[in-house]
């Protein structure tokens, strides 16, 4: 168990850019233990966590919230050794920042990536039990009603930690 207030696991990509996954200290899951919370408490506890979003720079009031899970982007399972939920602000609009929260055995690790994404999904048929498939579209050069270039990037529980399989989405 990390005894720092944060920890980090870094990955060298194949681009030679070090990419962390922001992880909240937990200890490791005994397998006997019973399972997680339930989603909403899970996701509440989650959110008390987490630093403001980087829009709050601009938007002052800006906040993540704790029932702002985006539709269809939760696989939480109390159970499984990774699963996520995707959260995004109060007062959300189609292209508000997002984020992944990582769960292992409904406990909170962390978010998958240190920077704040919008159009954010979940790609359930690439994800499992210990795998975490998101989908990041890049909207930086077309419209966000538009189809633009989209990127997968999995994540794995390996043990003790979640590993970022793969280069970080672009943005």
């Amino acid at each position: 168990m990390a005894t720092d207030a944060a920890r980090c696991a870094f990955i060298l990509m194949d681009t030679l850019i070090w990419s962390c996954i922001v992880a909240v200290p937990h200890a490791a899951a005994d397998p006997a233990t019973t399972c997680g919370p339930d989603q909403a408490t899970a996701v509440q506890s989650a959110v008390a966590q987490m630093p403001p979003p980087q829009i709050a720079a601009t938007i002052p009031d800006a906040r993540w919230g704790a029932d702002t899970t985006w539709p269809g982007g939760s696989n939480y399972d109390p159970c499984a050794d990774l699963s996520t939920v995707l959260i995004t602000i109060e007062r959300a609009t189609g292209s508000s920042p997002m984020q992944a929260l990582m769960f292992h055995r409904g406990n909170f690790l962390g978010t998958g990536t240190t920077k704040d994404y919008s159009f954010i999904s979940l790609n359930r048929a690439a994800s499992n039990g210990n795998t975490v498939a998101l989908d990041y579209k890049d909207g930086r050069n077309v419209c966000t009603a538009c189809p633009g270039p989209i990127t997968t990037v999995k994540y794995q529980w390996q043990g003790d930690h979640v590993a970022m399989l793969g280069p970080a989405p672009p943005g």
